[in-house]
């Protein structure tokens, strides 16, 4: 009997691990618009979705969510990688990256972004993975 009550109750905390792990460590969707005008990052969890809609145009620092940078071709071994500066905004549930200047054809772009990142999944804290840092989300971008 014991046994089956260990178990039941080993099941139930695996269970309730794992149903921690929720919509917000799913990796977002980093992609250039159709036109290539402008990067577009969908699939923002609920939490950061709201406080992006709430804050993006009060504070200004979520202006450094995102960060955009050119990076050389792999062949150039003298380039360096560059901040691409543009604004944030908001348009329906996703997050827009516009350039202060346009995106060069060719050119490799690094999109960082700390959104929708965590620490460890359920399955890692079960596993003892536990990272000592958050990790942003990357995605090169060719245009």
């Amino acid at each position: 009997m014991r046994n089956k009550i260990t178990f039941f109750g080993a099941i139930c905390l695996g269970l309730a691990l794992l149903g921690c792990g929720n919509t917000e460590s799913r990796p977002l969707s980093i992609r250039f618009s159709a036109d290539s005008t402008a990067i577009v990052i969908s699939d923002i969890g609920e939490t950061g979705l709201f406080r992006l809609k709430t804050n993006l145009e009060k504070d200004t620092a979520y202006q450094q969510l995102v960060s955009v940078l050119q990076t050389p071709a792999e062949d150039d071994s003298t380039g360096m990688e560059t901040d691409w500066p543009g604004k944030l905004r908001m348009q329906g549930d996703s997050l827009w990256f516009v350039p202060a200047n346009p995106f060069v054809k060719g050119k490799n772009y690094l999109v960082e972004t700390m959104l929708n990142t965590q620490f460890a999944s359920g399955g890692d804290i079960v596993r003892a993975k536990v990272g000592h840092t958050v990790k942003p989300q990357q995605q090169i971008l060719v245009r």
